[in-house]
């Protein structure tokens, strides 16, 4: 994310907080969503990436809480395992969000999110370089701008979707977007959707002794399908 896009968000956000954002529904929902993530992954600098031939397929689950009042922010909490031949970790992303826009065309959320690295393990069982250690285990934090939007397709009940979190620090960079086409199908007091899309993580990280953020690159990226309820 370029530094002028980065602005515009943080212009977003603080003008949510100045003014209210409309939404036609006042009330408490919940939505809890199943991806299934079939990824390729490649971890080194970007000129001399090691391509992983061995990614286990991964799932992510997330639960999500929204109320009627203006000043508070949304919460949604999501995990996702992450688990190749040289890398693994355990991604928990906890989110606080607020709707800059609700409509019946338009939806689009922005906020920050607190991303952990919980039971990480890097370059295990191996090196990219054979002078570099191996095996070293992380569990780290971080701290992202977060953005989600979605465009309905008029006379269809097909929708756009896009979500986007984006933090650095120091030597460390967190990317984790995603982006698709979904399928809302209401059912009673309950409405089901239907998803497929592309995600990419891009991590550059700084964590690890003998290692620069661009030889510790980590991108994984693949399809995804999923399936929510909100209730």
């Amino acid at each position: 994310m370029n530094k002028l896009s980065l602005s515009t968000v943080v212009a977003s956000a603080a003008l949510l907080l100045a003014v209210p954002a409309h939404s036609e529904e006042k009330e408490f929902t919940t939505k809890v969503e199943i991806d299934a993530w079939f990824p390729d992954a490649k971890v080194g600098s970007k000129d001399n990436a090691v391509r992983e031939n061995d990614v286990n397929a991964s799932q992510a689950f997330s639960i999500a809480f929204e109320h009627p009042y203006p000043i508070l922010p949304n919460v949604k909490v999501r995990y996702t395992p992450v688990k190749s031949d040289r890398f693994e970790y355990d991604q928990i992303d906890y989110t606080g969000y607020y709707k800059l826009l609700d409509t019946n065309g338009l939806q689009f959320d922005v906020g920050l999110t607190l991303t952990q690295f919980a039971n990480g393990e890097f370059n295990k069982g191996g090196s990219v370089d054979p002078a570099q250690p191996a095996d070293q285990s992380f569990s780290e934090t971080a701290m992202n701008m977060y953005a989600d939007a979605s465009l309905h397709i008029p006379n269809t009940n097909f929708h756009i979707f896009g979500q986007y979190d984006f933090g650095s620090s120091s030597d460390t960079r967190t990317m984790d977007g995603q982006a698709g086409v979904k399928y809302i199908l209401p059912v009673d007091a309950v409405d089901v959707e239907f998803k497929i899309g592309y995600r990419v993580m891009d991590h550059e990280f700084g964590y690890f002794e003998g290692f620069d953020s661009d030889q510790a690159n980590v991108m994984v990226d693949g399809w995804f399908g999923g399936l929510s309820f909100d209730f």
